[in-house]
């Protein structure tokens, strides 16, 4: 297992996407270093009213946007280095080479997920560092009311939505093609975003139905909750939190906590379901 997953951690690594991934990267850091130091200008030179709680929802907002978009960038990331990840191995007869040596079939599939894994998680860190770096350079007003550990807990969130995506992402490289595959995560992922929008906005004017759709969708593609648990476990020691326009957290749209248990669960089980579906599938 470990072989596989150290192999299919090279192989993810040659990939092209990996440069694009880079360049995105580089050129999206670089925006919102941008941004974050406008802002603490305008502070400074009095162009932004110098009320200390319209400068901390300020500062709020502006790290809520870091974490939003990053977020779908190691989503993304998850999902086009992954795609493939077993299905090209079916479709172009590698997988004859591999299979017929003494390796079991969940070995294979465990250890394409973990070599895949270890590059997204060191990734999303490496992300999720460099977010709060820029915070910390540029002396951002939220980071003065945020602890230590509310980051990393929030951390733990940030890094498991791209793991549970690879998840889904595995078990789509068992049951289907490449390009199908990559149409069904994408669907997926967009559902859980739309599901996350309906939820809050059926919470904002008080609507059920809309909460309830929202809700059920999230059970199908909970990528957005775990999302809005990052954001929650980040900024629990925060009393204003009203991002809503924004798509991201809100009092009344917090997830609950037994949804932690069902991410996890979705998780382990799409895995197990991938080696189930993988041990019956016939590769001749």
């Amino acid at each position: 297992m470990l072989t596989i997953a150290y192999t299919s951690l090279l192989e993810a690594l040659r990939k092209k996407i990996i440069i694009f991934i880079g360049i995105i990267t580089i050129i999206y850091l670089g925006l919102f270093s941008f941004v974050v130091y406008k802002m603490m200008e305008d502070i400074s030179g009095g162009a932004i009213k110098t009320n200390t709680s319209i400068i901390a929802m300020e500062s709020q907002i502006v790290s809520f946007l870091g974490f939003y978009f990053s977020s779908m960038l190691v989503s993304f990331f998850a999902i086009m280095s992954s795609v493939g990840n077993i299905s090209s191995e079916i479709e172009n007869g590698t997988i004859h080479s591999i299979v017929t040596k003494p390796i079991r079939r969940m070995d294979y599939v465990l250890g394409k997920y973990l070599g895949h894994a270890l590059l997204i998680t060191v990734y999303s860190i490496f992300i999720y560092s460099s977010i709060w770096g820029i915070c910390i350079a540029f002396k951002l007003p939220v980071m003065n009311i945020i602890a230590l550990e509310d980051i990393l807990k929030g951390l733990l969130f940030f890094v498991i939505e791209p793991l549970t995506i690879l998840s889904l992402s595995t078990f789509g490289g068992v049951a289907f093609r490449t390009l199908t595959n990559g149409i069904f995560v994408i669907s997926i992922y967009i559902l859980g975003l739309i599901g996350g929008m309906l939820e809050q906005i059926g919470a904002a004017i008080y609507n059920n139905n809309l909460i309830n759709i929202g809700i059920f969708a999230s059970l199908i593609s909970p990528f957005d909750v775990i999302y809005r648990q990052m954001i929650a476990a980040i900024f629990s020691n925060i009393a204003a939190i009203n991002p809503i326009a924004f798509g991201m957290n809100g009092e009344a749209t917090l997830p609950s906590k037994w949804m932690n248990v069902y991410i996890v669960l979705y998780l382990v089980g799409l895995i197990y379901l991938s080696v189930f579906k993988f041990r019956k599938k016939d590769i001749s």
